[in-house]
């Protein structure tokens, strides 16, 4: 990749009906220490929540330092955001943020730090996942979405003491030349568009890496159903990845698909007579204990967790259900995905 031209950062967001979360991540940016000059684009999805207007009230206030451009995104998803945005935009290095994330105060500053540095074309971020309401179900899939159980312990989810390189760096920034290579974000790709975006770069042999700072805090699901209708979208989303490459699968990825399509082999033998249930209790036994030694040892060597022994019970009590979802419900989602293309309901 060629030098990159510092005198201008460009950070893009993609939003849609943001009115309520839209000031929290422009005020992170705002006490960035980053001490170069940086734009905010938001690509808006036609917000219908007043999310454009107070977008406007905010930047009338004068108390933000950046540029703030709103650019309309008409076809109102995420890829064609993140497309509409980078276009929209003036700076050589491209730095992509979320609504509903918070960021470290060196956020930007990182980030270019780091894309300077010989081989590094792309990098992303440490990823904390924290809980999205008050209630011990919600810490609870916080706390085990970001177990190793639960992310499979890809390396943006691990406290790295270096980087990592890989082959998808979560909310990864970049030069724009990347992007210009790879012709930007696949638009018929709702979700996933992320991980082809990195996985198409590292096919053009561009180094991506997972930086252990800075840091981006993204909210988990509150409820178990909504936590089940994201993991169904992932996984429906990712086998349409893998039509488009095979080899990209991943050995964490595979493992919930064939532990999923086993269980279906056994229900159905049960279903048909010809296997007793005593099987299919000790495979859902030991799945279960499985999860709750595996709660057990996130509760106990967490650095970030302190929530009480309410909390803790909870969490135990619904680890098994919990990383069903997680497991189950992404691989059924990815399976069934291969074989029906009709795409899910954006949730």
């Amino acid at each position: 990749m060629s030098a990159l031209n510092l005198s201008l950062v460009s950070v893009i967001i993609p939003c849609r009906n943001e009115r309520y979360t839209i000031e929290h991540i422009l005020d992170n940016l705002q006490s960035q220490s980053y001490q170069g000059a940086f734009e905010v684009v938001i690509a808006d999805g036609m917000s219908n929540d007043g999310t454009r207007e107070h977008i406007a009230s905010l930047v009338n206030t004068r108390k933000y330092s950046f540029a703030v451009q709103v650019v309309p995104n008409s076809n109102q998803t995420i890829p064609s955001g993140l497309n509409t945005a980078v276009q929209a935009s003036r700076g050589d290095v491209i730095v992509r943020v979320d609504c509903h994330a918070r960021i470290s105060d060196d956020y930007i500053e990182r980030i270019v730090e780091s894309l300077q540095l010989p081989g590094f074309d792309l990098v992303g971020p440490s990823i904390r996942i924290i809980a999205g309401g008050a209630s011990p179900v919600a810490e609870a899939i916080s706390v085990l979405t970001s177990s190793k159980l639960g992310s499979g312990g890809s390396a943006s989810r691990t406290h790295l003491t270096s980087p990592v390189q890989v082959a998808h760096a979560a909310m990864s920034s970049y030069g724009r030349s990347v992007w210009d290579k790879l012709g930007g974000y696949d638009e018929s790709l709702l979700t996933n568009e992320d991980f082809d975006f990195d996985y198409r770069a590292t096919r053009l042999g561009a180094g991506v890496y997972s930086l252990p700072r800075p840091i981006f805090y993204t909210m988990a699901r509150p409820t178990l159903k909504g936590l089940a209708r994201q993991r169904w979208r992932y996984g429906w989303w990712k086998s349409a990845v893998l039509r488009k490459y095979p080899q990209s699968l991943h050995a964490r990825q595979a493992i919930p698909i064939l532990g999923f399509l086993a269980l279906v082999a056994l229900l159905s033998m049960w279903a048909l007579g010809v296997m007793s249930i005593e099987p299919l209790f000790y495979t859902v036994y030991l799945y279960s204990a499985v999860c709750v030694f595996s709660t057990l040892h996130t509760l106990s060597t967490s650095k970030e967790w302190n929530g009480g022994l309410p909390t803790a019970l909870t969490t135990m009590l619904f680890a098994p259900l919990i990383y069903a979802i997680i497991h189950g419900v992404w691989a059924a989602g990815a399976i069934a995905g291969l074989f029906v293309h009709t795409p899910p309901r954006r949730s």
